[in-house]
This record gives C-alpha cells, structure tokens and sequence, in this order.
C-alpha cells in the first residue's frame, strides 16, 4: 500500500517513480519522463497487471497496458498493489497481480496549490479544491507538467531490434494537463453514490526514424452505487469507460498515424454475512474493448462475460479462503480459473500464510493483429502461482517474507531482433521478496530485497535463457529522519542487478545503485518548501538497450493549503 504521505514525502514525479521502491516490481523506461514505460511484478509480462481507477479497469486495448507515463500523481490518494494472480476476482487481466489506484476525497479539506521547478526545464503546477460535508461532496484537482527532457535514445550504431534506429541528438520534451472531477453523495439509508472523471493531456517528443512526436489523450470515468438491501448483504455496482486517443506524426510532414481505443466495463459485486465468521461474495462483471485506426485490425472488439463467487472464512487463529471464476471471451471461449488460500495467526502474532491460483490471458489485440509486427497464432496464456510466507506487524517494527512460484504456458513475449510476439511454451517464474520497516523516535527505516528467476522452460532454442528486462536482484534502503517540528531528511539507494534485453540474451544491461536525497522545511503551518535531488551520484545506467536514464537531478517544490 501505498499513502498519500508516502507520495509527498518521496517528492516523485510520476508513477514509476513511486513503484519502483515497492519489492517484486521492475521498471524498464525508454528514455525521460513520459517515454513509454514497462512494470514487470514478479516476472510476468507488463501487461499482466490488472490496472484500475476507483474500480473502473484502465488501460489501451492495443497495448494491453496503460499510458502509465501520463497517469497524473496529484489525483492519488493511495495505491493499493496485490502481487500474485487475481484471476478468480477479476479475470484475465489479473495474471500477476493488480495495481488500484483510489483518487484524492477532500469534500470539505481545505485547498491546496504546489508549484516545482527543476532539471531539464521542469515546471509543475497542480492545485486541488473541494467542498461538501459527510452527506455530499465535490472534489476538483487540476494538474501540469512540463519538461525539457533529454535525448531519449542514444545515437550510436544500433544492434538487430535494438533503440530507436536514428540518431536524433537532441532533446525531446514532454507536457501533460490532466484534470479529475469527483463527486459523491450518502442518503440517510446509507446508501452511496460516487462519480469521477478523469483526463490527462499529453504531447511526447521522441527520437525515430518515421514519426517523432504524439498527441495523447487518456481518460476514464465511472460511477459506482453502494447499498445494503437487507442485513448482512452489501450489493455494489461499479460502471465505467476508459478511452485513450494517440496521434504520432513527424514535424513538417502531414504523415500521420491514429489509434484510438476503449474499453467500457460493468461489475455487481454481492457480500454476504453470515452469522459467525463465513462470508460469501457472488458476482459477474461485462467488458466490452473496441479499437478504431487507420491501421487496419482484423479485428476491432471483443466482449468478455464473467461470474464469479469467493467464500471466506476465519475463526481463531485460522482462516481460508476459496475462490472460482468462469470467464466467457468472445474470442477465444470459456476459461476457468480458482484460488485457494489459508492462513494461521500465531499467539506471538506471526501470520503464516499459503496460496495457490490460476489466471489466464487473452493476447492484445497489438499482438494479434498489428500489420508487421504481430502473430495472429498465438495463443491464450495460462499460469499456476503457489506462494507461502510470513509476515508480522508492530508499533515499531513490521517486516514480511515470502516464495512464490509461477509456471506460465503460452507466456507471450515480444522479442526484439525479430519484431514479433511469439508463445513460449512454458516459462518459470520464482522468486523470493523481503521487507522490513523500523521506527524508533525521529528515525524511520525501510529495507526492501527481491530475488527473481525467471527463465524460458521451452524446447526452443533459448531454453534456459533470461526473459527479458529481469533484474534478478532488486531492493532499496531508505532512511528518514523527523526529529524536528521545522525540517524532515531522508535518502534513499534504489539497486537493480544486471539484466538482458532480448529473449536470445545476447544484450546485457548492466546494474545500478541510484542514489536520492529529499528535504523539507515548514515555513508555517501551511506552507512547506521541499527539496529533492535525484540519481544524486549522476549514475549513468539503461533499463531498455540504448535509452538512457535520466542522470543527475535537483528539484524545488513549494506546498501551500489554505485555511479552512
């Protein structure tokens, strides 16, 4: 989990930033801030996270992935990750696990403005307001950010399917407005009604040899009605659509290249109480992906229909709980999944726990059908996840350990040197993560450590090699200091072993240890001055072959809240 404190207190600016600290997470960005970016939970694709805003499911149904780049930070209220498959809940996109994001509530919080200037022509604004009481509330935040960048892709000579095969030497800059509306209200039966709407608006600069600048729109809106028809039952109903728009084109040429896509979803969801400590949820969920280009797709939607049921039960120190799913794609059939999972509380407050799941996924429709680079053989993937571990939670000490493992049939993966998807047969994902977080008066310390194989268990002939943009070993320190009613310090070193690039492993990515310092000074009680300086060591590293990092940065910030 991820806090709204967290986030201002790691002064990032955009979501990687943020997941990069959180263990069994990889990040693999082509270049500067609002370059494409890949997260890669525990090993599995990019595109087998489920993401959602309040409920409504995000992401491009070309890609299969969202525009994680242009998702606005100052909407986030808190981020809730679940790693492992979630496909029993929430279908095929949940094979390794999902990532919610919940937008900011301040009904009748005071308002809010932050202004920030830095590196590379950085310039932020964004400023929240809101009114209402516990009845009704309406929420409005509006956000902007601008950046020189960098030169996103090296222009050295290029290896087969590697960078961006030009050599644009010169800077490539990003701007983003993005704009959220939400609104709520609760009658006097306790019912609730919540709405919001949600639109980032995005140009990227990047360096190609056909087109070179895009236009992006990505938007997402929903509604979602909660009532409690009779004691012990709990309905929820949850609507919505996300869209994003994407025009690439080149300066000086009317050359121009459109996608557009959708995806509009429906869930009722059923909690039953029972007398004791048994509950049972029942539900079944619609979604419906359309894609429209000038590109043309042999196919330009499908529709998926679910049920599902899930039964919980603890009583002492035991606790279980099972769960089932049938999945009904227009494309490719009917998919089954389940999960099991149990747990046992100990009386020193040690929690065991175990779990085995399976999940599925449908390729994209980018894999599929996209004209030179995709493969309209493929088929759907399959994966069985077991994980057991512990973990403990005190006043001043928290800490978690866990194994998992992961056998995926079919696992999609696009190889570079040849510019097509292609099934790998079977493919083993294991790993082992780590967590321990320590305070004691002003001082507060945390230590993540992941460790990961993920290897291609196919007859093909790179059985035995690496997947690609797997670091095997990830983690970070950071210490953080609050001893004074004025100034806050913290650090923190992010670490990431070597990686490769390609399925073959024949690119090599070296490691890195990036380290970050934030500051903060209290001018009054409501405003505050903070300080960053990012990668402060200037370390010179790449998670994609010749797309660069961004190198050393410094950052100035300045909060301020109204009175009430």
């Amino acid at each position: 989990m991820i806090e709204r404190e967290d986030i201002e207190r790691s002064q990032a600016r955009t979501l990687d930033e943020l997941l990069v600290a959180v263990e069994g997470v990889a990040i693999a960005r082509q270049g500067g801030i609002g370059q494409p970016t890949s997260v890669y939970v525990r090993g599995g694709e990019s595109d087998h996270v489920l993401w959602m805003i309040d409920g409504v499911r995000i992401g491009s149904v070309t890609t299969g992935i969202p525009a994680l780049q242009d998702l606005p930070l100052d909407t986030v209220e808190r981020i809730e990750i679940v790693r492992g498959p979630r496909s029993s809940l929430y279908g095929a996109d949940a094979m390794g696990g999902v990532i919610q994001i919940f937008t900011r509530r301040g009904g009748n919080g005071p308002a809010s403005l932050r202004a920030t200037t830095g590196s590379n022509g950085t310039r932020q604004l964004a400023a929240a307001a809101g009114l209402g009481d516990e009845a009704a509330w309406l929420d409005l935040k509006v956000s902007h950010l601008e950046t020189d960048g960098i030169n996103s892709c090296l222009g050295r000579p290029f290896p087969p399917g590697g960078g961006c095969f030009t050599s644009e030497p010169d800077r490539d800059p990003y701007r983003n407005t993005s704009v959220n509306v939400a609104a709520g209200y609760r009658a006097d039966s306790g019912a609730t009604f919540e709405a919001f709407a949600q639109r980032a608006d995005a140009r990227v600069a990047f360096d190609s040899s056909f087109l070179n600048q895009s236009d992006l729109i990505n938007q997402a809106a929903g509604v979602k009605w909660v009532t409690e028809p009779a004691s012990g039952w709990r309905s929820t109903v949850t609507a919505g659509r996300s869209w994003d728009e994407s025009t690439s084109f080149r300066n000086g040429d009317t050359t121009r290249s459109v996608f557009d896509s959708s995806r509009d979803s429906f869930s009722w969801q059923n909690e039953l109480q029972f007398a004791g400590s048994g509950a049972l949820m029942l539900g079944a969920d619609w979604l419906r992906d359309r894609v429209d280009s000038d590109v043309r797709y042999d196919r330009a939607a499908r529709d998926n229909r679910a049920a599902f049921a899930q039964y919980s039960w603890a009583a002492g120190a035991q606790s279980l709980a099972v769960a089932a799913r049938l999945d009904d794609n227009e494309q490719f059939g009917s998919n089954a999944t389940g999960s099991f999972g149990w747990g046992w509380r100990f009386a020193n407050g040690v929690q065991a726990y175990a779990s085995v799941g399976t999940a599925f996924k449908a390729p994209s429709f980018n894999e599929l059908y996209y004209p030179g680079f995709s493969n309209a053989k493929l088929d759907p993937e399959r994966a069985t996840t077991r994980e057991f571990g512990f973990k403990r939670r005190l006043a001043a000490l928290r800490w978690s350990v866990s194994a998992y493992q992961t056998r995926v049939d079919d696992l999609i993966a696009f190889d570079v040197a040849t510019f097509n998807p292609q099934n790998i047969a079977k493919a083993d994902l294991q790993g082992l993560e780590g967590s321990v977080e320590w305070q004691r008066g002003p001082w507060r310390l945390e230590q993540t450590l992941a460790w990961l194989s993920a290897e291609d268990r196919g007859s093909g002939a790179n059985r035995g090699r690496e997947l690609p943009r797997r670091p095997a070993w990830t983690g970070r320190t950071a210490l953080a200091w609050t001893g004074s009613e004025q100034f806050d310090l913290g650090a923190s070193v992010q670490f990431a072993s070597r990686r490769y690039d390609d399925l073959a492993n024949t690119r090599r990515l070296g490691g890195y240890a990036v380290l970050d310092v934030t500051g903060s000074w209290r001018l009054s009680a409501r405003t505050e001055l903070q300080l960053r300086l990012a990668n402060a060591l200037d370390r010179r590293y790449e998670t994609a072959t010749l797309y660069p990092a961004l190198g050393r940065e410094v950052f100035l910030t300045l909060r301020h809240r109204a009175p009430r």
